[in-house]
């Protein structure tokens, strides 16, 4: 008896073959967190993302630039974020589906808005996003420029593009030339710079008050600003005015 032919099996349409889209933008690595979203619309998303050129990770880890979540409470999110050990974590994007949604839409990242922020600073009381400001170099470099009496935003960015980091830096270029407030805010800078404490407030408002009722014996004085509130300050305010 002659036996029938066996038929071949036809193979799955390359169902489990990972496909490899091509990359289109090499800066930008998302992961999706599966909690609330769930697994299958995990793998459906993934796979969308991918199709238009976004680098998807499948374990979460530093080289990730952008955390999406969907549906998740910023309290419990954070607390899971925080517990994944991530050094990286304050320079990622930790935002709502919304982020993810118009960026398939545009079928590019989109910029990351406010209202896209899943925004730590519910849970923990601080933005990382803020403090990584605060830790930038051209900010803290500005903000020690503009600490000088007599230096302005302007010139404080001027010197920081110029290379400027330090006073001493300012201070031994030959091609900075101060104004006169510029030098008696450098010369005086630890005087100015120190808080003004309630007991020396008083004597110079004595002084002044000296002064000023030789000029007109009606003259009142009265002392206002931030010393007022607290033990020290940085700026003393004085308020004169005459009784008619």
């Amino acid at each position: 008896a002659i036996l029938p032919r066996a038929r071949k099996r036809s193979k799955p349409a390359e169902a489990g073959v990972p496909r490899h889209e091509e990359v289109k933008f090499e800066d930008i690595r998302l992961y999706l967190v599966e909690r609330k979203m769930g697994s299958s619309r995990r793998g459906f998303l993934t796979q969308l993302a991918r199709s238009k050129g976004f680098i998807v990770e499948d374990i979460l880890s530093n080289d990730v630039t952008h955390v999406v979540s969907e549906d998740n409470q910023p309290s419990p999110l954070w607390t899971w974020l925080r517990g994944r050990g991530l050094k990286d974590l304050p320079r990622m994007h930790v935002v709502d589906i919304s982020w993810f949604t118009e960026s398939m839409r545009a079928s590019r990242p989109v910029a990351v808005e406010t209202r896209h922020r899943i925004q730590e600073i519910l849970r923990y009381g601080r933005s990382f996003e803020v403090e990584k400001i605060l830790a930038d170099e051209r900010y803290q470099t500005l903000k020690l420029f503009t600490s000088v009496f007599g230096v302005g935003p302007k010139t404080a960015e001027k010197w920081y593009r110029r290379g400027l980091r330090s006073f001493s830096h300012v201070l031994t270029d030959p091609s900075i030339h101060l104004n006169r407030m510029q030098r008696s805010g450098f010369l005086h800078y630890g005087d100015i710079s120190r808080a003004v404490s309630k007991a020396e407030a008083r004597a110079l408002g004595n002084i002044i008050d000296e002064a000023a009722h030789a000029i007109t014996p009606d003259a009142v004085l009265a002392l206002t600003g931030g010393f007022r509130r607290y033990r020290t300050c940085l700026l003393l305010s004085v308020l004169i005015w005459k009784w008619k």
